[in-house]
């Protein structure tokens, strides 16, 4: 993909670049054309999803990322991403608490 990317980019100074240019935009006009044909949608161009995993709920992370689709639910971690979740949580309940007791004579 990334290679397809370098490629498409046109550089001025290039002996190809009309050429390239050309080739670019009758492109992006047939896709327009067949993402257009029946739907009713003129010049929406239809983005293909990325596939996204299906299964049981994993763990939370402290990055909140999703695992990845082809993720087989098994978790192969050595815990220092429970233990760190853990602390954040007590450190918040500990807060919490003292706030509750600091404030129980009012």
């Amino acid at each position: 993909r990334m290679e397809e990317r370098k490629r498409a980019v046109i550089r001025e100074g290039d002996p190809m670049a009309m050429y390239a240019w050309k080739k670019q935009q009758e492109k992006e006009e047939s896709e327009r054309k067949a993402s257009s044909n029946g739907k009713g949608g003129a010049g929406v161009a239809v983005v293909p999803r990325r596939p996204v995993y299906k299964g049981p709920q994993p763990k939370p992370n402290r990055y909140g990322l999703r695992p990845g689709y082809r993720w087989d639910g098994i978790d192969r971690g050595n815990g220092f991403e429970d233990r760190v979740l853990e602390t954040l949580h007590s450190k918040g309940r500990k807060k919490e608490e003292a706030y509750k007791w600091s404030s129980a004579d009012m």
